[in-house]
């Protein structure tokens, strides 16, 4: 946006920032304060162009190797950050770096998925389903023993009740004594073993032959008749186990409330999840086994899934697919769950296993090298789908599109309302609290996550670093920062332009300095020069570069750049320093006009 003047000068003025835009039909057509080019500058939520945040590395012995997950939250009574590294879990305070190796069962070094449910820690590596309590060891989910039939009389037959375990062969009937028979017979066949026979009225255990292959139980003393008044464990050697821990991707979901765990990302389109016991409790540790959900055809997986609302909605790598919560009366005349699929998208899906983000209360995917909002315009409650759909990174797309967009970690930092994706070394970010784009270069997290409101990385030592803008370099190294305007005209392509000046407005901070210059169609060497708006502190105080400055008001400073007889401008604002900072609230460009262009 320019201002005439007297005359036939004017003023370029940039008073926002916007961000990138890889425009991919050139940089003229930019508008005033958008970038062309942009690496590690960040755009803050009033709008300034800011020196992206450095890191620094906590302190603590390090013994672990790559982090494969992390997760903070409350297990059990204590507030925790848990991570998972060469085949353990360790318990994490980030702030100091210190970690404990939490001990018991050994994990495969794999990228690591953890949620939390009734108190407890669960983690999914694609081969095993672990548990911590925050107290003992960690182990293997067991399973929960179901309540398969009730009413069982000596012959046989009974109600049945419970679906069976994936997760485990252990079963439980409770017998209906006649107080004649002392053998029974169980529900199946073909045993692995009979575990136990107890009386429920007592809880004693009763002594007892059984024959495996048959399936029968004969108990050393006639019981007294009765009805649900013997109990007896068995364990069938057949077992659905690895279809629970080849998944590698969970969500909670159970329509109004969270009691259900949903289980997907084996490479299949299957989804599967938990139910609940037979006193109504909620569990991730019983998966009956025809709750299952096959989510289209078996072409393509499933890739995420995530609670938007009242609704769970399925991502695979070529369509989308809601979930509603129902009931379902049964011939018994029981009412029980179900839940109904049904098709949101037949083109847009998500190609990066378990990265879908709610952000902004929208789910984000990352499909087709773009970032894909889904949301519901009438009615938040309303299903999503293909018309509601809007491709977010138009952009960035020629740096998304260079990216391996599956292989691609994201990552909301609600704090500061930026959403990260990782990949390669770079983060692509976007803010949006002002709806801008920009990118982070030598950025090598694998990993981020949130402790007690600052932003903490994971880098590829293992090594656990704090991100702030307390630090201005990374690890001690440089930070590179360069943005460049489009190619501005000022609206007169025609004509030739003469600047003998521009203006610099900086927020006052420690170390605050960055670098001016502009290319012209001309000339590309202008002078690089320097801003510096330095802000006395005391905190991190460096006397080789001490300012005394006390104003804490954002101060201008005057560029004598005098480029001349172009057409095209390009602003260039660079930074290369291990020490210093930078906050640009805004730049003027002082213009005067000659002739037409000669060619």
């Amino acid at each position: 946006m320019a201002k005439v003047l007297a005359g036939d000068k004017s003023v370029f003025r940039v008073r926002r920032w916007l961000g990138l835009n890889e425009n991919p039909d050139g940089d003229t057509q930019l508008a005033a304060g958008e970038a062309a080019e942009m690496r590690n500058f960040r755009v803050t939520r009033d709008g300034n162009l800011q020196l992206r945040p450095g890191y620094r590395v906590t302190h603590g012995e390090r013994t672990w190797g790559a982090v494969r997950g992390v997760w903070t939250g409350r297990v059990g009574e204590t507030e925790t950050c848990v991570f998972a590294s060469g085949g353990h879990l360790w318990s994490l305070e980030p702030e100091t770096g210190a970690a404990q190796q939490l001990g018991g069962l050994t994990l495969t070094d794999d990228d690591t998925h953890f949620f939390g449910f009734d108190g407890k820690l669960y983690a999914l590596t694609g081969h095993e389903y672990a548990v911590w309590d925050g107290v003992n060891a960690v182990a293997a989910v067991e399973g929960y023993r179901p309540l398969v039939a009730v009413a069982t009389a000596p012959t046989g037959g009974g109600t049945q009740l419970e679906q069976v375990n994936k997760l485990t062969g252990a079963r439980r009937v409770w017998l209906s004594p006649n107080g004649t028979a002392a053998a029974f017979q169980l529900p199946e066949a073909g045993l692995a073993s009979v575990d136990y026979v107890r009386s429920r009225a007592t809880g004693a255990n009763l002594a007892f032959t059984a024959n495996v292959t048959a399936g029968t139980v004969t108990l050393a003393a006639v019981p007294a008749a009765g009805t649900n008044s013997v109990e007896v464990g068995y364990t069938h050697g057949t077992s659905f186990r690895a279809q629970v821990e080849g998944m590698r991707v969970s969500e909670l979901f159970n329509g109004a409330n969270d009691n259900r765990v949903f289980l997907c990302g084996d490479g299949s389109n299957r989804l599967l999840y938990s139910g609940l016991d037979y006193d109504g409790r909620a569990r991730a540790d019983y998966f009956p086994d025809l709750n299952v959900l096959d989510a289209g055809s078996a072409n393509e997986p499933v890739t995420s899934v995530i609670r938007d609302g009242t609704r769970l909605d399925v991502f695979k790598t070529d369509s989308c697919y809601t979930v509603r919560y129902g009931t379902i009366t049964l011939e018994s005349g029981a009412v029980t769950a179900a839940f109904y699929l049904a098709p949101a998208s037949r083109a847009i899906g998500n190609d990066a296993l378990g990265q879908t983000r709610i952000v902004n209360n929208c789910p984000r995917t990352l499909w087709g090298g773009a970032v894909y909002e889904w949301r519901s315009f009438a009615n938040y409650a309303d299903d999503v789908d293909e018309s509601q759909t809007r491709a977010l990174s138009g952009r960035v797309h020629a740096t998304l599109s260079a990216m391996s967009l599956q292989g691609a970690v994201t990552f909301d930092d609600y704090t500061r309302q930026e959403y990260y994706i990782l990949e390669g070394g770079r983060a692509v970010v976007n803010s949006y609290a002002t709806d801008t784009w920009f990118v982070y270069t030598d950025f090598p997290f694998g990993q981020l996550f949130l402790w007690r409101g600052g932003l903490y990385g994971c880098l590829p030592t293992g090594d656990i670093a704090h991100i702030s803008r307390r630090y201005a370099s990374d690890g001690g190294a440089a930070i590179s920062a360069f943005w460049r305007s489009g190619s501005l005209s000022f609206d007169a392509e025609w004509r030739r332009k003469y600047t003998p000046r521009i203006f610099v407005t900086m927020k006052p901070e420690p170390r605050g300095r960055v670098e001016v210059t502009a290319r012209t169609n001309r000339r590309g060497d202008y002078e690089k020069l320097a801003v510096s708006s330095g802000l006395a502190t005391l905190a991190d105080a460096d006397f080789r570069r001490w300012s005394f400055g006390t104003n804490r008001e954002p101060q201008t400073a005057k560029l004598n750049l005098r480029a001349r007889k172009f057409t095209f401008l390009q602003l260039v604002l660079e930074s290369d320093t291990d020490w210093s900072s930078a906050t640009i609230v805004s730049a003027d460009i002082v213009l005067r006009r000659g002739g037409d262009v000669r060619n």
